[in-house]
């Protein structure tokens, strides 16, 4: 669960992440606290000699009792103030230097502002780049202070907004965790299975896995050429053979999908991961390397769907070819994590909701919720209809999924195929009880299911301990003793329940889609929780209580 020190630590990680770089020629010496009518000082070498020694100057002392800090309180304030972030200046400015980047810049300028109030981007950005290129102190928010060009502000009524939205967000991840927890035992003491005596899906199954074959895909509609990953059964099934596309998030790559592929195409499904060339780890790795201005294409939020219906489009053509007619294509499942959750429910037929993009979007302060980077620059393509809908794509299953901005009720309510959510407790890109809780919601599937994992931070394998990705989000999670491939794992075994019984028709495997056999499987210290439509109820009421005021009230399509 999350945990309130972690809070103020992802607090922080906002502020730090959000600067560019410039040079100062001159040091702040106060900063400037307005509050409603009030407008108050500290002086910033009053927080060094705290942070530094502990010291508790008269100058301080007054914001300290203000605040009601007790000496716990204190000693958390010391620790934010000196801990150092891992964080590359260089790769930091490059990513700031993108339109994502500029947008969080932007975000966290309403909050700390130039004297007077305007938005503080601009000042911010050279301190903070000049903390982590300080090979001495680091970055650190003493640091930030002591390489602040000008004096700052603080507004303290939109920060008190942003931390009550994010403590709000515990308490609800909180509680959430536990509803799950309760209505999932509730159902599985209703049922109750001899597990040891199934077949043990966790397992590669009887059809073996051909090589991974590389086919390169041209699209001349759209002057669009990718590679598309395919996983094969060694054998084929009697019959039709069911066909599966896989989507994967931000920065990612097919071969991310390498053990889902191979799991699935061994249980006779033919699976297809194209490679979504926007938005994928070479263009992550172009922008780290400064050879692009952008995380991702925009256009990617069109091409995503694009990509997969002209994958299938490809496949029909090649049926007769290669595959002897054996491909059902007129009744396909799309599975797709992140980004990839969005493009899964595009093809579904959730359609663009401009209206309540600005309605969040549009807000002085946003939830704690980082896929809004992502969800609110669509205002910046053609606000028209967007709808992606396939005909051919007959169930779908996402894991954290981007979408409930962009989406809205009214676009997701239009989804009515069988669908799988899977949604993480510690996932600060898509948090559950704000992404999957409003899917689950809002989506007229009348075969819905919700599995709430414990302990998931987003990331399907836990990242390499050396990587600069693990050392940032650590910053925000704890990875330690997650089994590396736990979550793979859960994301894998749901997998192949949910599509042989909803796609390839086998009712055996209804028994695999019940509360019991999760807990059966779950790890004691990250477990996995099964709902289905009848926790409905009760977690849009989780939803409601938690909510800030400002945000509108969460009821079922």
């Amino acid at each position: 669960m999350f945990s309130w020190l972690k809070s103020c630590k992802y607090v922080l990680l906002a502020v730090l992440s959000s600067v560019f770089s410039s040079s100062p020629t001159v040091a702040a010496e106060k900063i400037q606290i307005v509050l409603e009518s009030l407008n108050l000082t500290l002086r910033v070498e009053s927080l060094e000699k705290f942070a530094d020694e502990g010291i508790i100057n008269q100058d301080l002392a007054f914001y300290l009792k203000r605040a009601n800090l007790d000496e716990n309180g204190q000693d958390l304030l010391r620790e934010i103030l000196s801990t150092q972030y891992p964080i590359d200046g260089v790769q930091l400015a490059t990513f700031l230097n993108t339109p994502t980047g500029e947008l969080l810049l932007n975000r966290i300028g309403v909050l700390i502002s130039v004297p007077g109030g305007r938005n503080g981007k601009y000042l911010l950005r050279g301190a903070l780049i000049q903390a982590a290129l300080d090979t001495q102190e680091g970055l650190t928010l003493i640091n930030i202070l002591n390489h602040l060009a000008t004096d700052v502000q603080l507004n303290v009524s939109q920060i008190k907004q942003a931390l009550d939205y994010q403590q709000r967000l515990i308490l609800a991840t909180n509680s959430l965790t536990q509803d799950a927890m309760i209505l999932s035992n509730q159902k599985a003491a209703e049922i109750n299975h001899d597990y040891s005596a199934l077949k043990d899906i966790r397992e590669k199954g009887n059809y073996g896995v051909n090589p991974v074959r590389v086919i390169k895909l041209t699209d001349p509609n759209r002057q669009r050429t990718f590679d598309l990953h395919l996983y094969q059964p060694q054998r084929w099934k009697a019959g039709k053979t069911p066909v599966v596309v896989v989507s994967h998030g931000l920065g990612s790559h097919p071969d991310d999908f390498k053990e889902l592929g191979q799991q699935l195409a061994s249980y006779g499904f033919l699976v297809a991961i194209p490679q979504h060339i926007g938005s994928d780890k070479e263009k992550l790795e172009s922008m780290l390397n400064n050879y692009s201005r952008q995380l991702y294409d925009l256009e990617d939020f069109i091409n995503r769907p694009l990509d997969i219906s002209y994958v299938l489009d490809d496949l029909e053509r090649r049926n007769e070819t290669e595959f002897s007619n054996r491909l059902n294509l007129d009744k396909v499942g799309v599975l797709g994590h992140s980004f990839g959750g969005y493009t899964a429910l595009a093809l579904a037929g959730a359609t663009w909701d401009f209206d309540n993009i600005r309605t969040y979007c549009d807000r002085p302060v946003w939830e704690f919720n980082l896929s809004m980077l992502l969800q609110c620059q669509t205002l910046n393509l053609p606000q028209q209809l967007y709808n992606f809908r396939d005909p051919r794509v007959a169930a779908i299953g996402i894991m954290n999924p981007v979408n409930s901005v962009v989406f809205g009720s009214q676009g997701l309510e239009k989804v009515d195929i069988p669908i799988i959510i899977g949604a993480g407790t510690n996932d600060p890109a898509t948090p559950a009880i704000i992404e999957q809780i409003r899917t689950f919601a809002w989506v007229s599937s009348q075969n819905k299911y919700l599995f709430v994992m414990e302990g998931q931070a987003h990331f399907l394998n836990t990242p390499d301990a050396n990587s600069q990705v693990n050392q940032l989000v650590s910053l925000l999670v704890n990875f330690q003793e997650v089994e590396p491939n736990l979550f793979t794992l859960y994301g894998n075994t749901q997998a192949t329940a949910f599509l042989q019984f909803y796609l390839a028709g086998e009712d055996s495997y209804k028994v695999y889609l019940e509360p019991s056999y999760w807990q059966s499987i779950s790890d004691p210290s990250y477990p996995i929780y099964w709902l289905d439509r009848s926790a409905v109820t009760t977690l849009i009421n989780t939803y409601n209580r938690f909510k800030p005021k400002e945000i509108p009230t969460l009821f079922p399509n």
